[in-house]
């Protein structure tokens, strides 16, 4: 994921506005306070009023200010405001028509893709704009990340763990009394069928 240019520039301007959160600031004086090309700073301006982020009078005294409370809203409630959600990768919707990607139950990076993405979006949601702007607030990860079984990783070792079931049931029944050069052979002289029900 690529913080945009739109995105980081809104973000300049929306900090003028949390720094003076009572006063009109003309989006002429926000663009040149943060160098930002003007006519830029005016798309952004409306991307943000349509967003409900602000409020834009017209006129020789108008100008711009919060609608929101900057102490209640997220960095990530911004990104995701200006430049859509937080993707790391598109594939968990790589089928057609935005289904689940085929590949999903047999993909070995899918979940990492998947997890990273959520450290970001927890990110960049555990702080404020008034903590970041006025408090000079950041977060920092404490600690270290833990390794986890993914869900194919858990389904994988159940699979396993059912068959290795099933084979004890069948020693402990007097079913397969011979081991053989890797093939089995029954007492009873039955093909050995796995239990589907998994």
């Amino acid at each position: 994921m690529e913080i945009s240019r739109k995105t980081d520039y809104a973000i300049r301007m929306l900090s003028s506005l949390v720094r003076n959160p009572k006063k009109l600031l003309s989006v002429r004086d926000a663009a040149e306070e943060n160098d930002i090309p003007y006519s830029f700073a005016r798309s952004i301006q409306h991307d943000l009023v349509i967003a409900g982020v602000i409020v834009s009078t017209r006129g020789a005294r108008g100008g711009m200010m919060l609608a929101i409370d900057p102490t209640q809203v997220s960095v990530l409630d911004i990104v995701e405001a200006v430049q859509g959600p937080v993707f790391i990768s598109n594939c968990e919707w790589a089928g057609p028509n935005n289904e689940p990607c085929p590949r999903h139950n047999s993909c070995y990076f899918g979940p990492l893709w998947c997890s990273a993405e959520k450290t970001l979006r927890n990110f960049f949601a555990s702080v404020t704009l008034h903590q970041v702007v006025v408090e000079g607030l950041m977060p920092e990860m404490v600690g270290e990340f833990q390794l986890v079984k993914n869900e194919n990783a858990q389904r994988n070792e159940q699979i396993i763990q059912n068959a290795a079931d099933a084979i004890e049931a069948e020693i402990t029944a007097g079913t397969f009394d011979n081991l053989l050069d890797g093939e089995v052979v029954s007492a009873e002289k039955k093909p050995y069928e796995f239990n589907r029900a998994w």
